[in-house]
């Protein structure tokens, strides 16, 4: 074929490209096993094809089958799923060191089954302040989120434990929930991190921006709470110090519900957990949307940059964010880094608020008394 003389056609394309949120987002359970379960990392396309993995199904020790029987009876998600398995020891300074290796096993997810977990729950070590450090290191690689028990006997006892972390990626949870157990047939504790994880993911398949939604104020399908707080609509109430040091609790307001939904950031910006959420997942969205663009032509850079404002418009719409501007740093994009091929583009956008207090003032006054002469007329 002949590229000088002759037709000769090429067909490209310079309109903006597709990004979006996608709804249902991987999550990852560390749990334990007797030694018939391989300690490794596990995918599986949903929580029932789990507890069908032969394996799992066959397990007599750990707490593996009741949590998976657990979210599957309570929420029954399809969702991309990690379960990073512990072998259980009669050594407990043995099997916190399964844990903690489990816990640190699931940033290599994204390497081995190429998805990245953004919700972290681990099963009954939770509170244990060596896994919480392990669990938020592997949070900080992923960028993705954990709950955290601080199985507090009162609120000064959370506050302490709460004080020991920091981190934009853990939500403190005061105490844990009770529930009937299939597997024993009796009342059992479980542990809000795996709880709450379940939850959000729940929440987040809910509808196509439930990732944006906060998970405060949400009733939990369980029997108990292990410690209970006392909570007075419009009072003041226990619950109040926790909200105060961004610890989530437990009330019970028609039905079981969770209370606050923050992290334990030393930045009160980012104490918001739901903030935080919204801006992870729409900087991997922009990292997937934007990455064929790289090492292309300048066409493609005008693409990436409409496709930057098209997502962002697509969030307002979705009342994800109230407002945006897209723009290139001119003040990065130097002459030099233009000749190095590197571009710096920055989004300024605000995400819509969640009210988190809803006050209302009655005011008594006497300017319908006429309604009285009116009525005696």
């Amino acid at each position: 074929m002949s590229l000088n003389r002759g037709v000769v056609v090429d067909v490209v394309s310079t309109g903006a490209r597709p990004i979006s949120i996608k709804s249902t987002i991987p999550l990852a359970l560390v749990l334990t096993a007797d030694a018939s379960v391989t300690a490794e990392t596990k995918y599986f396309d949903s929580i029932k094809l789990a507890l069908a993995d032969t394996e799992i199904a066959a397990a007599t020790g750990g707490n593996i089958l009741k949590y998976l029987k657990f979210g599957e009876d309570k929420y029954g998600l399809t969702i991309p799923l990690i379960v990073s398995v512990a072998h259980i020891d009669d050594d407990a300074a043995t099997e916190k060191s399964n844990v903690i290796n489990a816990v640190n096993a699931i940033a290599t997810a994204p390497s081995i089954f190429g998805i990245r977990p953004d919700i972290i729950g681990v099963g009954d070590w939770d509170s244990d302040i060596d896994v919480q450090n392990a669990l938020v290191a592997t949070a900080n690689k992923l960028k993705a989120r954990a709950f955290v028990g601080l199985d507090a006997t009162d609120n000064a006892d959370a506050i302490t434990k709460r004080d020991a972390l920091g981190s934009r990626r853990i939500t403190p949870v005061f105490t844990n929930l009770m529930d009937w157990n299939t597997v024993l047939n009796a009342t059992d504790e479980y542990t809000a991190s795996v709880v709450l994880a379940y939850l959000r993911a729940s929440i987040d398949g809910s509808k196509n921006i439930g990732y944006s939604y906060s998970i405060s104020n949400r009733v939990i399908p369980v029997s108990g709470v292990k410690v209970h707080r006392e909570f007075l609509a419009g009072f003041q109430d226990e619950t109040d110090p926790l909200n105060d040091k961004q610890i989530t609790s437990f009330i019970n307001y028609s039905g079981i519900r969770t209370w606050n939904y923050e992290t334990c950031d030393v930045d009160p910006i980012w104490q918001d957990a739901r903030r935080v959420r919204i801006f992870d997942l729409a900087s991997f969205a922009v990292i997937d949307g934007i990455f064929w663009a790289v090492d292309k032509d300048l066409s493609a850079l005008d693409a990436a940059l409409d496709s930057l404002r098209a997502f962002m418009a697509s969030l307002v719409g979705q009342e994800v964010m109230l407002g945006f501007n897209v723009y290139l740093n001119k003040e990065l994009t130097t002459p030099t880094a233009i000749t190095n091929g590197e571009f710096y583009f920055t989004i300024e956008a605000q995400e819509t608020p969640s009210p988190a207090l809803i006050k209302v003032t009655f005011d008594r006054v006497d300017a319908y008394a006429s309604v009285v002469y009116q009525r005696l007329a």
